[in-house]
Order: structure tokens, then sequence, then C-alpha cells
């Protein structure tokens, strides 16, 4: 009887989580300088804030 091989399993190329693009190397997970300075605007000005109900504690 023969064998069953598994196939080797193809490495999967990572998408830009900004423009879903081809990951580049230089910018990864990213594609591009802008991608990268996109999402760090977005982390910056609160874009990714989680919006909330709960009131902020008084300053003492």
């Amino acid at each position: 009887m023969s064998e069953i091989v598994p196939l080797p399993k193809k490495p999967r190329k990572a998408a830009c989580p900004m423009c879903k693009r081809a990951a580049h190397a230089e910018f990864r997970p990213f594609c591009s300088a802008r991608c990268k300075d996109e999402d760090m605007r977005r982390w910056l000005t609160g874009g990714y804030r989680i919006p909330t109900d709960e009131v902020p504690d008084e300053p003492r």
C-alpha cells in the first residue's frame, strides 16, 4: 500500500489591513508608508476608540 503524503501548505500572502493589497516587507503589515501613516493618524486622533456610555470621573 502506498502512504498518503499531505501536500505542503502554501504560505498565505498577508493583506494590508488598510487597503487589502499585498503587504510589503518594509512596511509590514502594511503595503506602503501611506497606509502605515494613515493607521497611525487614526490611532492618534481617536479613530479606533470604542464608544461607551460611561461618564468620565471628576478631576480631583
